[in-house]
C-alpha cells in the first residue's frame, strides 16, 4: 500500500493537518469507530467510586489488546483514552490560547521558535474551526463564532472584585438548527460526560480525508534520513504502508514511543526525546466575595471565569485562576457561613450572603526546567518526576500570592475549603512538550516541524510545545496543524 503523506492520528492535531492538505493523503487511526451516546450510557451504567476515573479509563476503553494506554506513575494523574478522535472526546471544551508570555520567554532552551504574532493568524481560523463561543471582554483578541450569552450577568456580580474577569471561551458543537448559538449546551459544568455532545471533539471537524481506523503504527522503518515505510498492527495482522513522507500525529506519550521504537537516523536528537514533559498541577481554592450574588446556572456555557487578577507568574511558575460557574462546594459553603447571624436569629440573611462564594481552580505551569521526562524500557515507558517532587514546594509560595492578592482585594479566602493537590500529583491530561520544537540545541523537532535528523518525518500535536505555561494546548494545537499543513503545501 502507498500513499503519498500518511498521517497518524486521527485527533485534533492529525485531522487538522489533513484538513488543510493540498494533494493525497490518509490517516490511519488505531481506535475503532464508537457511538459516543452508548459510551456516555454506558458510564451512567456504573457505579463507580471516583466518576472521573471511571468515565476515561472505563467508558472509553478499547476492544483491541494493542490498544492499551501505558501505565503512568500514581503520581501522575493524566491519562489518555484509544479510540477514534483520542482525548479530544472527554476534554473540557475550555480554549485558551497560549499567553503572549510564553511566547516571549527568551530562555534558549524551551523557546518557541516562532512568535505570537506569527501564530495569531492561526489561532484565529482555530477557533472558527473550532466554533468557540467567547466573552466579549476576553482580552485575546478572539474570533469567536458566536458571544457568550449572559456574560454580563456575571461582570456586574465580580465587579466590585475582579474587574477584569471574563468567561473562558468554549468549544461548542454547534446544533444544525443554531449555527450562531451555543449549541445544546445547558451549562450543567460536566462537559467530560456531556450527554447531549455540545462540545467541538477532533471528529466534527469536517474533512475529506479518508480514515482507516483500527490500524496501529508500530513504528518506522527508515532508509538513511529517510522514512519509507509504517509497520502497522490491525486486528487482522500486520499491515505496512509506504509514502512519501509522513505526518506523526498520534498522542503524546504514543508519538514518542513509536519513534523510540523506528530505527532513526543517527543525527535524530534521540537524547533529548522524551524530556521536558509538562502538564499542569492543580489546586482548589474558595473565596468569599462580601455582597456579592453569584449568578450560578444563568449562563447557558459550561466554562469557567477567568480572574487575571489572581493568575500571573512567580519563581518561573505561570499560573491562572479560574472561577468555577457551578455552585461551590459544601466544604466552601460552610466556611462562608456567618455563625454569629444564624445566633442572632438572621437566618436568611445568613443563607442569602452564601451567594458570595466562589470555588477557585488554579492551574499551575510545571516549567520544562524541571525536566521531569519519559523513558522507554523493557518495552514500556516509565517516568522520572524528581525534578518535579524537588521544586513543588514553590507552588506553596504561588497558593499564599493568591491569598495576598485576595485580601488586598477584599475577598475573604476559604482556608478550610483548599486542596492542595499538587502535594500528591500532577497532571491534567495535556501530556505536553516530550517532542519540543524549541529554538535551542536540546529541541528534537525543527521550526519547520520535521524531525531533527529526518528528511520527510513531520510532527504534529501538544508534544512540540516547548513551553506551555499555564493554559491547556487544544487551540494551539489545532493552530499549529494549520501551520504545519501550509508548510507542506509549501514544499510540494
Amino acid at each position: 500500500m502507498f500513499v503519498e503523506t500518511l498521517i497518524i492520528g486521527n485527533g485534533f492535531a492529525g485531522r487538522t493537518v489533513a484538513r488543510g492538505l493540498k494533494g493525497p493523503c490518509l490517516i490511519v487511526e488505531r481506535g475503532e469507530k464508537f457511538n459516543i451516546f452508548e459510551r456516555r450510557q454506558r458510564f451512567m451504567q456504573m457505579q463507580a467510586d471516583d466518576r472521573h476515573d471511571a468515565l476515561i479509563r472505563r467508558a472509553y476503553l478499547s476492544r483491541h489488546a494493542f490498544n492499551t494506554p501505558e501505565d503512568l506513575p500514581d503520581d501522575c494523574a493524566s491519562d489518555y483514552i484509544l479510540v477514534d478522535g483520542g482525548c479530544s472526546n472527554h476534554w473540557g471544551g475550555l480554549s485558551f490560547r497560549l499567553t503572549t508570555n510564553v511566547f516571549a520567554r527568551d530562555a534558549e532552551s524551551f523557546r518557541w521558535p516562532f512568535s505570537y504574532q506569527q501564530v495569531e493568524p492561526y489561532y484565529r481560523e482555530a477557533e472558527q474551526l473550532l466554533r468557540i463561543s467567547a466573552d466579549p471582554r476576553d482580552p485575546d483578541g478572539r474570533n469567536p463564532l458566536s458571544a457568550i450569552k449572559g456574560a454580563s450577568h456575571w461582570h456586574q456580580s465580580l465587579q466590585s472584585y475582579f474587574p477584569q474577569a471574563y468567561i473562558g471561551a468554549q468549544a461548542h458543537n454547534l446544533s444544525v438548527a443554531d449555527t450562531q448559538g451555543q449549541g445544546v449546551c445547558m451549562g450543567a459544568g460536566d462537559c467530560e460526560l456531556c450527554p447531549m455532545d455540545a462540545k467541538t471533539r477532533s471528529l466534527h471537524i469536517r474533512n475529506d480525508v479518508e480514515v482507516l481506523n483500527e490500524v496501529m503504527v508500530e513504528h518506522l522503518r527508515f532508509e538513511g534520513d529517510k522514512a519509507v515505510e509504517a509497520i502497522c498492527q490491525t486486528p487482522k495482522g500486520q499491515l505496512k504502508i509506504r509514502f512519501d513522507r509522513v505526518v506523526v500525529a498520534a498522542h503524546g506519550v504514543e508519538s514518542l514511543k513509536l519513534l523510540w521504537k523506528s530505527n532513526l537516523p543517527p543525527a535524530t536528537p534521540r537524547e533529548f526525546m522524551g524530556h521536558y514533559y509538562q502538564d499542569h498541577a492543580v489546586a482548589e481554592l474558595a473565596c468569599y466575595l462580601p455582597g456579592a450574588r453569584i449568578p450560578y446556572f444563568q449562563v447557558n456555557t459550561a466554562a469557567q471565569v477567568v480572574i487575571p487578577e489572581l493568575s500571573g507568574e512567580l519563581d518561573g511558575i505561570e499560573y491562572t485562576t479560574l472561577g468555577l460557574m457551578t455552585p461551590p462546594s459544601s466544604q466552601a459553603l460552610a466556611g462562608s457561613l456567618d455563625i454569629d447571624k444564624l445566633n442572632a436569629g438572621a437566618v436568611e440573611e445568613a443563607i442569602a450572603d452564601l451567594a458570595g462564594t466562589m470555588s477557585l481552580y488554579i492551574l499551575l505551569e510545571v516549567p520544562p526546567e524541571w525536566d521531569v521526562s519519559l523513558f522507554y524500557d523493557a518495552g514500556g515507558v516509565h517516568m522520572d518526576s524528581d525534578g518535579y517532587h524537588g521544586n513543588k514546594y514553590l507552588y506553596d509560595k504561588v497558593i499564599e500570592a493568591i491569598y495576598t492578592k485576595m485580601r488586598a482585594l477584599g475577598v475573604v479566602p476559604l482556608l478550610s475549603a483548599e486542596q492542595r493537590h499538587y502535594r500528591n500529583a500532577f497532571g491534567t491530561h495535556h501530556l505536553v512538550g516530550m517532542l519540543n520544537m524549541s529554538d535551542g540545541d536540546n529541541g528534537v523537532v525543527d521550526a519547520d516541524f520535521r524531525l531533527k535528523g529526518s528528511a520527510n518525518v513531520y510532527v504534529a500535536g501538544s508534544s512540540l510545545f516547548p513551553r506551555c505555561g499555564s493554559r491547556n494546548p487544544t487551540v494551539t494545537v489545532v493552530a499549529l496543524g494549520m501551520m504545519l499543513a501550509d508548510k507542506l503545501n509549501d514544499n510540494v
